[in-house]
């Protein structure tokens, strides 16, 4: 029970399902949905997909985003984690937001 864990494949389906108004199960023993921006072209980060997670209490991480532009639009979506290898770059965009000390 104190282990963070995240959604898989299934799970991430049922949410975006879900965030679509569209009756699907999603588990509730997760604490994340750590998820790439999109998937063989289909978007599944957007505002309706955080928006639901939230609603169940689960962060949003996004991976793997090097480019700031890109870092900036998730997180005025409301993202709750970006995953980058480019962590200079994640710093700067923090820093132009006024969250990073």
């Amino acid at each position: 029970p104190r282990l963070a864990t995240s959604f898989g494949t299934r799970g991430v389906v049922g949410l975006r399902l879900r965030s679509w108004g569209l009756p699907a199960s999603v588990r509730r023993s997760a604490v994340a949905a750590q998820v790439p921006e999109s998937q063989s072209g289909v978007p599944v980060v957007d505002r309706r997909f955080v928006r639901a997670a939230h609603a169940r209490g689960l962060h949003v991480h996004v991976w793997t985003i090097n480019e700031p532009e890109r870092m900036h639009r998730l997180l005025d979506l409301g993202v709750d984690g970006i995953m980058t290898d480019h962590i200079d770059t994640l710093r700067e965009v923090m820093q132009d937001r006024g969250v990073w000390v």
